[in-house]
């Protein structure tokens, strides 16, 4: 009875084992099944993809070759076209030659505009000797020479001279180790540039924006800063000349977080500027009027050549001695209208200032001026002064007139405002009038004449 039961047990579970055992194969299977297929869908897609990647990279290689083939056959095209102008009349074909220049620069790469870049030196057509005229030379205003790298070695050395780069963009660009004399950056945008090493003499980067540039370890002699934007500049071991005819001139130039030293600032002319540490530097308060005291060549009394000044009609505005007995404060001459000139008609003198080395103070808001002129006027006759200001596109403020009275004695005309941000030239007009027709042809007899001296026009800091 028990060994009947315990083999029924051992039928039923043999049948459970068969039947698992058959059911295991196909799942084995079907399992084998799924994996392979996912192993083989993983591997379609990357072979898709690295088919992608190869496709992409072929026609990278293909669009880069096609470009520079472009590129190649613009610098080409534009070195033949170039090239047969210059055979024909030179300065005719300047105009042309800039076209061409401007809209080859834009398409190429840094290399084939450094390559550009000599064929136009070479072909002296940028670099200026003085024997030379500016019309021979190729204004490039905007013209695109970004990136280009020039490095002077032992076997290749880099030398410019008489470069002329005038507002043209240079950003990026480098001159390392390279010998440029008596060149002009004047007006370019020039950020980042490297001039390390550099030996640069007698060269002007007025106006030029030089932000972050680099002239770590150059050497300057005789270079001129006016106007230009130096934020950021290292001149780490930058040597300054210190010859009395070699020293550079920081004049009216931002030198915020500039890397410099106290040494090189005092061996270099420094004025109207802001300072590494953001505070202003000495102020140039000379008097900005040339030969406002009448006492520049003065060849002969009464001579009539106005030194500095433009007169309204030659010949009657004239230097004149003062009598001894007249204050030696007012010097020696003064300015008047000649005795012999009758007529009622006014006539004057005049003298445009530029305040190219003020702009920077100017256009913080913090510049006032004070003007003042001395005036004696007697008999039928009296002056008017006339003040013009002018602002950065060539547009004139309304003029400020001051009028003298017949005194009979010697008096100060003065006026003295703050200056707006965008003014950037003065002109000062003096003009001598007569309320009637004078008989008097006394050359001695100064009765019915004004006289004018000590003519000055400051610029100070508002405090």
């Amino acid at each position: 009875m028990c060994n009947r039961s315990k083999n029924t047990k051992e039928i039923h579970c043999r049948s459970w084992l068969k039947l698992l055992l058959s059911a295991l194969v196909p799942l084995l299977i079907g399992v084998f099944t799924i994996i392979t297929t996912i192993q083989q869908q993983k591997l379609s897609t990357l072979e898709r993809k690295h088919d992608k990647q190869e496709s992409l990279l072929l026609r990278q290689q293909s669009e880069h070759q096609a470009d520079n083939l472009h590129k190649e056959n613009i610098y080409a095209t534009y070195l033949d076209d170039v090239s047969n102008l210059l055979i024909l009349d030179k300065e005719k074909s300047l105009m042309q030659i800039f076209a061409k220049t401007l809209a080859s620069l834009r398409q190429l790469d840094s290399e084939r505009k450094k390559h550009l870049f000599m064929f136009l030196y070479d072909s002296k057509l940028i670099n200026s000797p003085a024997t030379r005229t500016n019309s021979s030379l190729l204004e490039l205003k905007d013209a695109d020479f970004n990136g280009i790298r020039f490095r002077g070695t032992t076997g290749a050395s880099c030398s410019f001279k008489y470069l002329y780069l005038y507002n043209v963009y240079l950003s990026n660009a480098s001159f390392i180790n390279c010998y440029i004399d008596r060149s002009n950056f004047s007006f370019s945008t020039m950020y980042k540039t490297t001039f390390s090493e550099a030996r640069l003499l007698r060269t002007s980067f007025k106006f030029a924006i030089l932000d972050q540039s680099g002239f770590n370890q150059a050497t300057f002699f005789q270079m001129i800063f006016i106007g230009a934007s130096l934020v950021g500049c290292n001149f780490t071991n930058t040597i300054f000349s210190r010859h009395e005819h070699g020293v550079s001139y920081l004049i009216n130039v931002n030198l915020t977080g500039v890397v410099i030293s106290d040494q090189q600032l005092t061996r270099s002319i420094l004025n109207n500027s802001v300072l590494p540490n953001g505070t202003w530097g000495p102020i140039d308060t000379n008097n900005l009027i040339v030969n406002g005291d009448a006492e520049r060549n003065v060849f002969t009394p009464t001579n009539t050549d106005l030194t500095d000044w433009y007169p309204s009609t030659s010949g009657i505005i004239a230097f004149v001695a003062h009598k001894e007995d007249f204050p030696k404060e007012f010097g020696k001459y003064y300015f008047r209208v000649k005795s012999s000139y009758t007529l009622i008609r006014a006539v004057s003198m005049s003298q445009i200032i530029s305040f190219e080395n003020f702009t920077l103070l100017i256009s913080s808001g913090k510049a006032h001026y004070q003007f003042s002129a001395s005036i004696l006027c007697m008999g039928n006759q009296y002056v008017d002064i006339e003040l013009i200001f002018v602002d950065l596109n060539g547009l004139k403020y309304k003029p400020i007139y001051r009028k003298t009275r017949v005194t009979g004695e010697m008096k100060q005309i003065t006026q003295a405002d703050n200056m707006h941000v965008e003014i950037r030239s003065f002109q000062l007009k003096i003009g001598f009038v007569r309320t009637s027709a004078n008989t008097s042809t006394n050359a001695t007899d100064d009765e019915t004449y004004c006289m004018a001296d000590n003519i000055q026009f400051f610029i100070k800091k508002k405090q």
